[in-house]
Order: structure tokens, then C-alpha cells, then sequence
């Protein structure tokens, strides 16, 4: 199923790369013909997950079952009519537009194309409404935010760590781990991690585009997307593209 689902998402965005140049110009002129156009909005900024209602219907049209998932991640539409979106460990781009009845659409004529109502847009919240058969899908969005420093500045101890393994042809493996450790961000812009008996010490900083790097210009560089930071816990996701691996990282503050 894994497998099946990685071919679908490989097609769609082989399919997405194709049509993206020629798309662009339409995909702006549609937004600006349509209901949902604002002079005054942002409409590429970036929106953080909160939360996902999912509605499932019986034949007499009555909901049958109520459930809520919060996935960490983003959703982003670009000027140039492509998206991008995180959530939890899965990554994915592709191409937008929209109808002629002011609906948001994915993936034109690919396997994953969709639609969603947009039934709220403002500066600070998304909410997007998309039915897939008797299930109806709410999702909430808020505008995204740079981790602030002062909620960086602990010690959080590992409590997992979530592997995909992904080559030309899309994921083929996937892992977790529970490693015994911590990672402590320092005032002073270093950083400890000790991670099975292995200790790592370096710098970090957060860049213009609000992601966390550790060892800037060293051959260990590395970027994480800060998925999430509450008061007790971390989330952060980085690609390693040399070695095909996503790393979705969770910290409990110790």
C-alpha cells in the first residue's frame, strides 16, 4: 500500500513539474477573477497545522463518527502556482488553481488532484473543507511563525525519532527509533546532544527562513523545519538528501 501510494505521489508530481510554467499565469489570473480575491491579502504566506476534523457519513446522511488529528507541519501556495506541505513526516509539492466556482484545486488531472472550500481566509487563519466520499475533511490553519528563541532555550530530552528512506522512486523503507539522550540549546547560540552515549557539541541559529541551523558552514551543517514548540514539547524535521532520509525529531523538555 506504502508502495502504491509513493507511485501515485511521484506520478502527480512528475505531472506537476510539467505543467507548472504553463500553468502560472492562469493560476494568478484565476485567483484574481475570483470570490476569494483581496487586494490586501497575503495569499503565499505560510500556515501552520492545528488541527483536522474528519466527519464520516452514513447512507441517511447523518454522521456516523466524529475525530480530530493534529498533524504538525505547513501548507504553502506559491506565487509561481506550485504548493508545498508538510505534515508530520510527509512531505509534498505540486501544482494550485482555482475554479471557476472559487474552490482551491491540487494536482489538476494527477491521481491526487482535489478540491477544497475555502470556508475561512484571513491574516492569521486558514480553513479549508474538502468531501472525499461519505468522509468530509476540515482542516484549520494558522498563520505560521518564527520559533520564538526565548521557547528554544532548554533542555529537551529525545523521545522518538521517525526515519523515511526514500530514493528516485519514492519511500521505501520506514523507521523509529527511541534513542536515550537529550539536546540542550544554549543562550550563547551553542548546542549539546548526547544520543545513545554519543555527545555532539556545536553552534545554531535561526535563518530568514526561520529554520534551525546547527554547525552553519561546516561539512555538518544541517536545517530542521521547527514543526512545533509548546511549553513541554519539540518537533523538528529535516531532509537529508545525501543519504535519502527524512528525520521527523520529538523532545519532551526535560
Amino acid at each position: 500500500m506504502i508502495r502504491k501510494i509513493t507511485n501515485l505521489i511521484i506520478f502527480a508530481l512528475a505531472l506537476s513539474t510539467l505543467y507548472s510554467c504553463q500553468k502560472q499565469a492562469d493560476a494568478i489570473d484565476h485567483l484574481k477573477k475570483s470570490c476569494l480575491y483581496d487586494v490586501k491579502m497575503d495569499y503565499f504566506k505560510k500556515w501552520s497545522n492545528t488541527f483536522t476534523e474528519i466527519d464520516t457519513y452514513n447512507s441517511t446522511g447523518a454522521i456516523a463518527s466524529k475525530s480530530f488529528i493534529y498533524p504538525v507541519g505547513y501548507f504553502q501556495l506559491s506565487a509561481n502556482s506550485t504548493y508545498n506541505v508538510l505534515s508530520n513526516s510527509v512531505p509534498l509539492t505540486g501544482v494550485w488553481d482555482i475554479t471557476d466556482s472559487c474552490k482551491l484545486l491540487l494536482d489538476k488531472g494527477t491521481p491526487l488532484e482535489r478540491q477544497f472550500d475555502v470556508l475561512k481566509l484571513s491574516t492569521d487563519s486558514l480553513t479549508l473543507h474538502r468531501k472525499d466520499n461519505n468522509i468530509v475533511y476540515t482542516q484549520h490553519y494558522v498563520s505560521f511563525r518564527c520559533p520564538e528563541t526565548a521557547k528554544l532555550l532548554f533542555r529537551w530530552d529525545n523521545t522518538v525519532i521517525e526515519s523515511e528512506y526514500f530514493n528516485s522512486s519514492g519511500v521505501y523503507s520506514t523507521s523509529v527509533q527511541y534513542p536515550d539522550g537529550f539536546f540542550t540549546l544554549n543562550a550563547d547560540n551553542t548546542y549539546n546532544r548526547i544520543s545513545n552515549g554519543v555527545s555532539l557539541n556545536g553552534v545554531w541559529e535561526i535563518n530568514d527562513a526561520c529554520q534551525l541551523v546547527l554547525d552553519k558552514s561546516t561539512s555538518n551543517e544541517r536545517s530542521f523545519e521547527v514543526q512545533k514548540v509548546t511549553a513541554d514539547s519539540l518537533v523538528i524535521w529535516r531532509k537529508d538528501v545525501p543519504n535519502g532520509v527524512n528525520y521527523l525529531q520529538r523532545y519532551k523538555k526535560h
